[in-house]
């Protein structure tokens, strides 16, 4: 072959390969948000709809403020000022706009609430879902389990999202807080912009940085919460069983580590016995029991009836001698939890609190 022909050769095969890309990219969805500084409701947004969503998976991120870019693409997240899921126009930023995550909420939803609102639940499914697989965990949760999990998450991480980027505070603004919050999300996020005195930084690298990390916390999030969603009936378990662990019925025994402090009221009220369980005992991942009081609400630091006074505070060898319990690991100083070696003895630990 000579050299023209090979020339005309490679020229064709780069035409071919240029057709490809331009039919590749004709494919692949786009979506659009803002260019210049960075928050994290359009960030999780982006993470949201390119990484679990069928309609947007792998979709390319646009980041411009060009209007008539914007309109030709698939869909839009935090710009434009139109909110229109019909198009997957996702703006909360035009006067009008006044939409809620549901009825029964009253936070005014940011970009990620709005994507959260239309394809959440199909997120949160895709992610645990591919969870229980890397894990080799052979659990089912059923679409109630699911639905669960959907409006949870909504309340506990994408609501906190919706209200500070909505400029809402979590206190009355006569209130001083004692102590600010800089490690959330979107304080994280921010920190990925470029300050004051950093020169050419790439905020479309910055910006796929920050995806990470939402996309991690989001991850973590919906881990932590099917955790708590699925605990429920070794919670109920155990407390149907109180009484094999003494007649009090004030003591519970956890067959295994499990979130059960928001269960544990819901069952008190179902079951129509506020109040009445004053410690949990469980095993930690060394095997040594743990007994910790039961708070006057999930909120409350305040026990229901805490350790016994004499042992707060007090070193291993104190403890044992004050209690006769000779496998005692420690008491905490606020009374709040405690340890032993051995099964039998945290019960006594309990039961000599609860006759203190």
């Amino acid at each position: 072959m000579c050299i023209r022909d090979r020339t005309q050769s490679t020229w064709g095969n780069i035409q071919v390969l240029i057709k490809f890309l331009r039919f590749f990219m004709s494919q692949t969805k786009q979506i659009g948000t803002h260019s210049g500084t960075f928050h994290a409701d359009e960030v999780l947004g982006c993470v949201m709809l390119t990484k679990y969503t069928q309609l947007f998976q792998n979709a390319n991120i646009v980041r411009t403020r060009d209007q008539n870019i914007l309109d030709k693409l698939d869909a839009v997240i935090d710009v434009g000022r139109i909110y229109d899921a019909s198009i997957h126009r996702y703006d909360h930023h035009q006067g009008e706009f006044n939409d809620f995550f549901s009825q029964n909420h009253n936070i005014r939803l940011s970009s990620a609430g709005l994507v959260f609102k239309h394809f959440g639940r199909e997120v949160v499914e895709r992610i645990a879902k591919d969870f229980l697989v890397s894990e080799k965990l052979d659990i089912q949760l059923s679409p109630e389990d699911y639905d669960q999990l959907y409006l949870r998450i909504y309340n506990t991480f994408i609501m906190p999202l919706d209200a500070t980027d909505n400029g809402i505070d979590a206190y009355p603004q006569d209130v001083e807080p004692r102590y600010r919050q800089t490690t959330a999300l979107e304080h994280r996020v921010s920190r990925l912009n470029p300050t004051w005195f950093e020169q050419n930084i790439d905020q479309d690298e910055r910006f796929r940085e920050a995806m990470k990390i939402a996309d991690d916390e989001l991850q973590w999030q919906v881990r932590t919460t099917m955790s708590r969603v699925l605990a429920k009936p070794y919670v109920e378990k155990a407390v149907d069983q109180r009484f094999n662990v003494h007649e009090s019925g004030a003591i519970i025994k956890l067959e295994l580590v499990c979130p059960w402090k928001e269960h544990l009221y819901r069952i008190e009220e179902e079951k129509g016995i506020q109040g009445q369980i004053k410690y949990v005992l469980f095993q930690d991942q060394l095997a040594e029991w743990r007994i910790q009081c039961v708070s006057l609400s999930p909120q409350s630091y305040t026990n229901r009836k805490s350790l016994k006074s004499d042992w707060c505070g007090k070193s291993r060898d104190e403890v044992a001698q004050l209690s006769g319990i000779a496998d005692v690991v420690f008491v905490h100083a606020n009374g709040f939890i405690g340890g032993a070696k051995s099964y039998e003895s945290v019960v006594k630990m309990g039961l000599e609190s609860l006759n203190e």
